[in-house]
């Protein structure tokens, strides 16, 4: 009778100690699940650089690289959030704000370098006064005020293969970019949509262009003839686009309430190495 109560005994420890055991061995799989996820996360966290950002009383900005120091011009994401992973907007933003960027990893080197390809970015820090004081000077070595005396001019930015380009283009005064003796050239690799950077934005933009083999000489009397119409449409940062194709010649229309300026370039086909 002793022998079964303390085979029941047995029994019933043995029992415990396998659902302890099950349990135990369930916990220990869970944790080492999450650890696994954890580190899984950490493992496909996308690359993404960190820079302060840094801003003007016009609202004009630009960015510095906290670890080498890089000064870059980047555009602004619709992805922005703050440092509790709330959505914000470019207002909210204020200089000496360290953010993480994440994007296409494309930076032209230029100086400073652009930066377009931006998809993220999350504020990490509020107005770090170290940095302001620190980097606070490329504000006015890069950032250039328009004079009002000076008549605006424009660039042509537009994205190539493996670079950012940015151009200026000729100012015309008085005479049809089909006539200029020189004519800026700008090289693109098939259809290119380009940014039209004037320094006073307009209120309007107009667009024609001719084939290139129509250009005149500056002595030709005889009349220009009529352009082929270019749409023009404004991106999100409210600047003025349109798409270049090799093989011709552009002629830009700014118009403003009180003046109008004309600028024109010739776009050419990308020369690849023989």
């Amino acid at each position: 009778m002793k022998n079964k109560k303390i085979l029941g005994i047995v029994g019933i420890i043995l029992v415990i100690l396998i659902i302890g055991a099950v349990v135990f061995g369930q916990n220990n799989f869970k944790k080492a699940e999450k650890k696994t996820e954890k580190t899984t996360e950490k493992k496909t966290e996308e690359p993404y650089l960190k820079a302060v950002y840094l801003k003007d009383e016009q609202g004009n900005s630009i960015f510095v690289q906290t670890d080498t120091e890089m000064v870059f011009f980047g555009t602004i994401p619709q992805e922005l959030y703050d440092e509790n992973e709330k959505k914000i907007t470019e207002e909210d933003l204020h200089s000496g704000d360290v953010v993480k960027i994440w994007g296409n990893g494309a930076i032209a080197q230029s100086y400073p370098a652009q930066y377009p390809g931006i998809t993220k970015i999350q504020r990490e820090e509020k107005e770090n006064k170290d940095y302001i004081e620190k980097y606070g000077h490329y504000l006015e070595e890069f950032i250039v005020v328009p004079d009002e005396n000076e008549p605006p001019y424009l660039d042509v930015s537009y994205k190539q293969p493996e670079a950012l380009v940015t151009a200026a283009a000729d100012t015309i005064a008085g005479v049809p970019a089909l006539k200029l003796p020189e004519l800026v050239e700008l090289s693109v690799d098939g259809d290119t949509q380009a940014e039209l950077l004037v320094s006073t934005q307009p209120e309007n933009i107009e667009v024609v262009r001719w084939e290139a083999e129509k250009k005149m000489e500056a002595s030709d009397a005889s009349p220009v003839p009529k352009g082929e119409v270019v749409s023009a449409e404004k991106n999100e940062d409210g600047n003025w686009t349109i798409t270049m194709q090799a093989g011709y010649i552009y002629q830009i229309k700014a118009i403003w309430a009180d003046k109008e300026m004309e600028y024109g370039f010739s776009v050419t086909p990308v020369k690849t190495a023989e």
